[in-house]
């Protein structure tokens, strides 16, 4: 998190940042806590969280627009381009990405830079990329989102995936030049797992009213240690007894 959050303010850092691992990594874990960090901060211009069960959420054809329309809700000058520009095309939403990009991004961040526009740096999120469309589409969603951090010096983008091929080839061949990869299965999530632990069960403590003896050390290591260095192990045991009514079960 550190990092991510040092690459967003950098001036000179890339503007595209792919942070990818095997299932159970962290990485929506991560995305999440990024979100809610740059949202307090006023500087999350938009995000996305693909889902291949939901089908508003893994279609291709939602990620530019949704996107669009948050960045349109805090930038007030590209909010006016934008709608001039949808007024003319109403039916973009539906389009091909090559003319959604065009459309939403290209079009309106010219005319913005030619202007002398300058904003505060503002930051879009896209998670679980590898669970949008098939390899073709969503090969072009990560080209497509490329060559939108590459159009400003006041917008970057933030996306996770699993290293498919096809992601692997437009994020560090095609476009590497601008673009920091962060391989998360190289890293020892170990004393990340354990401040996460630690934060979820203070959290159950205060709302389950359970015994505080689950905060010491000993307690929040060994649940820790079960998840293996996987943070979806611990994610889930905790999302499951916050939802647990009974004290007693919870202590169970």
């Amino acid at each position: 998190l550190k990092r991510i959050t040092e690459w967003r303010q950098a001036v000179s850092s890339t503007s595209c940042f792919w942070t990818h691992g095997t299932a159970g990594t962290g990485k929506s874990t991560i995305t999440h806590t990024i979100c809610e960090q740059f949202m307090q901060e006023a500087v999350l211009a938009g995000s996305f969280f693909c889902k291949r069960d939901i089908d508003e959420q893994r279609d291709p054809l939602r990620v530019l627009p949704s996107l669009a329309y948050t960045l349109a809700i805090m930038v007030e000058p590209y909010r006016e381009l934008l709608l001039r520009i949808i007024e003319k095309q109403p039916d973009i939403s539906t389009s091909p990405l090559n003319l959604q990009l065009n459309t939403l991004f290209v079009v309106p961040f010219t005319a913005l830079r030619e202007q002398g526009f300058t904003n505060q740096p503002l930051l879009f999120a896209v998670d679980a990329l590898d669970e949008c469309g098939d390899p073709t589409t969503r090969a072009q969603v990560a080209d497509c989102l490329c060559r939108i951090a590459a159009l400003s010096s006041w917008l970057k983008i933030f996306v996770t995936s699993r290293p498919l091929p096809e992601l692997a080839q437009i994020f560090e061949s095609s476009h590497s030049s601008c673009v920091t990869s962060f391989d998360l299965n190289q890293v020892d999530a170990k004393e990340d797992i354990i401040t996460y632990t630690r934060f979820r069960l203070k959290a159950l403590v205060l709302e389950k009213k359970v015994d505080s003896k689950w905060l010491d050390d000993r307690h929040v290591h060994e649940l820790a240690r079960k998840g293996s260095g996987l943070f979806i192990w611990t994610k889930t045991v905790m999302d499951f007894i916050s939802v647990l009514r009974r004290r007693r079960d919870v202590a169970r």
